[in-house]
Order: C-alpha cells, then structure tokens, then sequence
C-alpha cells in the first residue's frame, strides 16, 4: 500500500469515527459498510465493482452520461461511475460521509466530475436533468430516515431524468411477509415504475441473510 493511499485510509476511518458518534443509526457501528477494490477497502457489503458486475450497472458506463446516486454513503459508486462517465453528483444527507466521498475523489484525481450534496432527497432540486439516476437501497432505508412514498420519491426521479433517461432500482432487504414494512415498500416502488415508465426489468435475489430478498427494477423516461 502506498503512502498516500495509507493517509487516504486514515482520513476514511476517521471521519467514520466521527460519524458513528454523532449518529446513532449509524451504518458502520461493527464495521465499514462498504467496500471498494480500486482503493482497497473492505467493509460489509459487497464491493462497489462487484456490486456493478453483478448489477449490470456497467450498461450505464458512457463518458457522456451525467450520473445521479441517491444516498451516495461512503461515495465509492460516485467516484467508479465518474472514471467512466462525464458527471456525477451524489446525494447523502450526512457530512462525515460526502467527506468521505470528497477525499476519494480527489485522491482518484476525478474532483471535477463529481459533485456531493449534504440534503435529504425530497429537498433535492438540480438545474442538471440527469442520463441514469441509482436508487441503491435508498427508498424506504433501513435506518428510517427516509420515508417518502413511492409516488413522492419516484416521481422526484422522473423529474430530474433526462428523456430517455434511465432509474435503477434496488429495494432495501426485506423478508416475503405481508406485514414487513420493507417488503411493502418494494411492493410499492415495483408498482409505480412499472407503471410510469417503459421498458422495465424487474426480478428478485436472494440478500445473504436467510430468509431475506432484495428487489431490483430498472426503467426508462418516456
């Protein structure tokens, strides 16, 4: 590991100290949430490059794309879609995190391409309209931070699309009961892309818990 990226390591794990003492629904209270390879750090979830293969999320990959990610966290999808797209904002309602974000950024030499915003998505507004809009586990979050409903949230998103523009979904895990908030919400945001946008995918797999499933959508603006 070279010098700067052990200071870059340092920088990370210091400003996730500072968030887990200020934030009681903390994410990364036993460990890192997540994980990126390309500057080789490890946390809970799978990496963002694994993420993307196992995704597809490489379609959106166009050096002419600009690029939303909702609820951006530790920024590393930000900064893996701005090494290969023209634009790329980030939307996390935390500071530690967009600093985060921001020194990873700048230490990818990408702080031009990329842009964080410290607001809640339903106080987001943007002159930019955006090519591909991420929604990675960000609608209906497990921390209960955001609560929009699904034609609130996802209506936001088709406002901010560009023509043609595209929104990739990926539900919070959830268990297959009527009851479960989570599987209701999914529930939810499944209906209403299905039925105001084109061309939709949509399937299930299995969220490593047992018992567990994420939902994934993927949609165009008319």
């Amino acid at each position: 590991m070279t010098k700067n990226l052990r200071l870059l390591h340092k920088t990370i794990y210091s400003l996730i100290n500072e968030e887990v003492r200020s934030n009681n629904v903390s994410y990364n209270k036993r460990e890192p949430y997540q994980s990126y390879e390309r500057i080789k750090f490890n946390g809970l979830r799978w990496s963002v490059e694994k993420r993307i293969r196992e995704y597809g999320l490489d379609r959106f990959f166009n050096p002419e794309s600009k690029v939303l990610d909702i609820g951006s966290n530790f920024g590393f999808f930000v900064c893996e879609f701005a090494l290969h797209c023209n634009l790329v904002h980030g939307i996390e309602p935390n500071p530690y995190l967009i600093k985060i974000g921001e020194a990873v950024a700048s230490y990818l030499n990408i702080s031009e391409k990329t842009l964080f915003f410290d607001a809640p998505f339903n106080t987001f507004s943007s002159s930019t309209t955006y090519d591909v809009i991420l929604s990675l586990a960000s609608f209906f979050t497990q921390d209960g931070r955001e609560r929009c409903s699904a034609e609130e949230y996802f209506s936001q998103i088709n406002q901010l699309l560009a023509r043609g523009g595209s929104i990739f979904y990926e539900s919070t895990s959830y268990k297959k009961e009527k009851s479960n908030p989570h599987f209701i919400a999914q529930s939810n945001a499944l209906n209403f892309i299905k039925n105001n946008f084109i061309s939709v995918e949509t399937w299930e797999t299995p969220s490593g818990s047992e018992k567990y499933f994420r939902s994934f959508a993927l949609g165009k603006k008319y």
